[in-house]
């Protein structure tokens, strides 16, 4: 039951994730499915229980991006530094800010 729980939140995390880029343009739809995954996360997650566990890893980790964020850093980099390095500083201090909000629900 968990294993299915698991590859049904994937797939709806991987969806809203595809989503939030076609409704966004990048890098801003990256750094909102980050944010709210780190605030969701936080939110609903506080065991290592069969049902936490698929829905953290499953749906909220497939909603959240790593390999996406350093694309986008890589790709403002290249154009303009100060913006890859604003868009670096905006996704930590949201998202540690958006896991302490999540973490206040607990």
């Amino acid at each position: 039951m968990i294993l299915a729980a698991f590859v049904l939140l994937a797939g709806v995390g991987a969806i809203v994730r595809w989503r939030a880029g076609v409704a966004l343009p990048r890098p801003a739809g990256t750094l909102l499915v980050n944010v709210a995954g780190s605030f969701l996360l936080a939110a609903f997650i506080d065991s290592q229980s069969g049902p936490d566990v698929a829905v953290g890893i499953g749906g909220i980790g497939a909603l959240t991006t790593f390999s996406t964020l350093v694309d986008d850093f890589m790709v403002l980099w290249a154009d303009r530094r100060s913006r890859a390095v604003a868009y670096m500083t905006a996704t930590l201090v949201l998202g540690v800010g958006a896991a302490w909000l999540g973490l206040q629900l607990n």
